[in-house]
């Protein structure tokens, strides 16, 4: 009765079409883009900072548990359900109808809404010859910006570091069960939520008088912290006490509804150098040397390892050209449509459950790759890909720095063509994903058998790469390796054989992570994989007293007030 109750409440806030309990079509928003899959009572998608109040009402009104989602492209299932062991029943709020970007403070600043997405952002700067935090290259597919504020994720722009303000404005669901509107952007907009709501929308307030209107909304002592290479400490890690601050690594925890951040200067033109060697000292020593010698740090340094390279030209390939033809502002659209193909797929109960994935396969098996040559040519040839981009106006500096570096190294290196640029970076963005497409196809459960390792290495450190013991690397049947390479933040994927105790591989290999003094995770947000910290787990009870939002996440408990 209290299940219906609720329904119908919702129903009476949205679009039919805005309200789903068919469990076909929940199935998008129920399982993890890479792991992770639970029920939901229902999703419901609010088309404005209005609606999301009112259904934010409704849930907290019969004790609902509120899951927030924006672009559902998390690598750790941290927004979406895990399991059915919920002790409430739980309904995913999706925000990914709720767009909005406004461009303030003569273009220094923006104001993102809760579904905006980095892509759009990125779009709405390009005519202020401006950027955001993180652009394609550093993202996921679709990833939204509240999100990366939710997860402080880090991305690739040197100079930038992790997603972090001290600027928004949120709902939290207080001690005694209350929901409130908390106005922490820094500007006035009235007391009641509605009138709050109303005056962000309209773009009804002042910029830059509020009391509160300073304040951090970048991490802007990041580059220094890169140049600190003799630190025993890693550049960045999810839960670092210095970047949890109201919504700011907040995992979901309190509801987003805006966030004020920076924006940085378009750097005019860009070229990229690519690195190839077969010596992992090589690149470990050449990123020392060229933090201590160059004016000003790169804008990417991106890593790429053969295998990951393998993979991806073979089972990410849809992705890179997809991406090349129609620009990635097209990838949320094509995953979605994927999801109703597989959901229909399911419901005939005639072909077996992956096979689009299969036909997607096959369909890259038989297309050329498009890849430029001479990137072809150091897959090849070399193990270890860097590519190392930087503004025009340092090319001669970097070229003079490595040829003298080079000279008496095992190692190769050119300037990249534009176009060989654009692959270059195309292909760093596929890695991402092309484990999760391998398992697709072959019929993996990525939830037993992909383990992912997101890592951030100390900035001293001497290795690179997760070297296993014999007994371990017996059990991997696949394994894909990219990273940060300057902030020596390491993704490592493994896809091991079948029969394999995926547990104590784990287990295995953080005791050895540990001994390295790494911390984990460095950028994907700890999800359902990964345990919080204390500092992080301090963070979640003084945002949600009740645990009514997003419960379980960082493996605590999923009970009402904590139990």
């Amino acid at each position: 009765m209290q299940h219906t109750l609720t329904l119908q409440q919702l129903g009476d806030l949205v679009d039919p079409h805005n309200l789903i309990t068919d469990s076909y079509q929940k199935a998008y928003y129920c399982k993890g883009f890479r792991v992770g899959h639970g029920d939901a009572l229902a999703v419901v998608l609010p088309e404005t900072l209005l609606q999301l109040w009112q259904v934010l009402k409704v849930c907290q009104q019969n004790d609902t548990i509120i899951l927030m989602q924006a672009s559902n492209t998390g690598v750790t299932g941290g927004s979406t359900p895990h399991g059915n062991d919920y002790d409430r029943p739980v309904v995913i709020v999706s925000t990914r109808k709720i767009k909005g970007v406004q461009v303030i403070d003569n273009a220094q600043q923006v104001i993102a809404f809760p579904g905006s997405t980095l892509t759009e952002l990125e779009t709405s700067l390009k005519p202020w010859n401006k950027e955001p935090h993180s652009v394609i290259g550093s993202s996921c597919i679709g990833a939204s910006v509240v999100g990366g504020i939710c997860n402080n994720s880090g991305g690739s722009l040197l100079q930038r570091g992790p997603a972090f303000t001290e600027k928004s404005l949120f709902a939290q669901i207080d001690d005694s069960g209350e929901l409130d509107l908390i106005n922490h952007l820094g500007i006035d907009l009235g007391s009641t939520p509605e009138e709050m709501i109303a005056r962000l929308e309209a773009g009804d307030y002042t910029t830059g008088t509020a009391p509160d209107w300073e304040g951090k909304i970048w991490a802007d002592d990041y580059a220094g912290v890169i140049k600190d290479v003799d630190a025993t400490t890693p550049t960045r890690f999810n839960g670092n006490p210095q970047y949890l601050h109201d919504s700011a690594g907040c995992a979901g925890k309190v509801i987003v509804f805006a966030v004020r951040l920076a924006t940085f200067d378009a750097t005019p033109q860009e070229d990229t150098f690519y690195i190839g060697t077969n010596d992992e000292q090589v690149l470990l020593e050449l990123r020392r040397y060229l933090i201590e010698q160059l004016d000003t740090l790169p804008i990417q340094a991106e890593y790429i390892h053969r295998n990951a390279f393998r993979l991806t030209l073979r089972y990410a390939r849809h992705m890179f050209l997809s991406i090349k033809r129609f620009g990635p502002a097209a990838l949320p659209a094509l995953m979605q449509k994927k999801a109703r193909w597989d959901a229909l797929v399911k419901k005939l109960r005639l072909l077996p459950h992956n096979t689009i994935d299969r036909l997607i396969q096959w369909g890259n098996y038989i297309m050329p790759s498009t890849v430029a040559p001479r990137l072809l040519s150091y897959h090849r040839r070399y193990e270890h890909h860097l590519m190392i981009k930087v503004a025009r106006d340092e090319v001669p500096q970097m070229s003079r720095l490595l040829t003298a570096y080079f000279a008496t190294r095992n190692g190769e290196w050119f300037h990249c063509t534009q176009a060989e640029q654009k692959d270059a970076f195309l292909v760093r963005f596929g890695v991402g994903a092309c484990t999760v497409f391998y398992c697709e196809y072959a019929g993996i459960n990525t939830d037993d058998r992909l383990i992912a390792f997101d890592v951030a290495l100390r900035r001293n450190d001497d290795r690179w790469m997760i070297r296993l013991p014999p007994e371990l690397q017996a059990q991997v049947l696949e394994d894909s390796c990219c990273g940060h390479f300057f902030c020596l933040v390491n993704h490592q994927d493994y896809i091991l054989k079948p029969g394999v105790d995926s547990v104590k591989f784990k287990a295995a290999v953080l005791a050895y992570l540990d001994q390295r003094g790494a911390k984990y995770p460095a950028e994907h947000n700890i999800g359902h994989l990964y345990h919080a910290s204390e500092e992080h787990q301090h963070h979640f009870h003084q945002l949600d007293p009740t645990n009514s939002c997003n419960p379980g996440i960082g493996k605590t408990s999923k009970k009402k007030h904590w139990a």
